[in-house]
């Protein structure tokens, strides 16, 4: 005389109604990540575009002809401040020139506003 132990309806009902109530609370955090990956790139890249302008511009400021370049498709600039020779890739295949300003050397990101190379998407 033997007695099987095992779940009743009720009990696996539970399990499963508690299942579901954890995936409908973590799925939108996994769902952001990617978003949040690719903003936290495009500031990390955007950052490294700033820094080699402000370099740019201190070498020209040095030959007495401070400027910054007119596009940031100059092949002086890129050639010249980047390892691979080459403007860091947005993340989202955007150009990044549409958010430069030749007359300032500010590369506009976004940040703190709602428009700008890393924000908006």
């Amino acid at each position: 005389m033997f007695k099987k132990k095992s779940f009743t309806l009720i009990e696996l009902i539970i399990i499963i109604v508690i299942i579901g109530l954890l995936a409908v609370v973590s799925i939108p955090k996994f769902i952001n990540l990617k978003r949040d990956a690719q903003k936290a790139s495009c500031f990390g890249s955007s950052a490294s575009i700033q820094t080699a302008l402000s370099l740019y511009y201190s070498r020209r400021a040095i030959a007495s002809t401070a400027q910054f370049p007119e596009s940031l498709h100059e092949v002086t600039f890129y050639t010249g401040y980047f390892a691979d020779r080459t403007l860091p890739d947005h993340p989202l295949n955007w150009d990044w020139n549409s958010y430069y300003s030749s007359s300032t050397g500010f590369l506009y990101t976004g940040k703190g506003k709602a428009s700008g190379g890393c924000t908006g998407w």
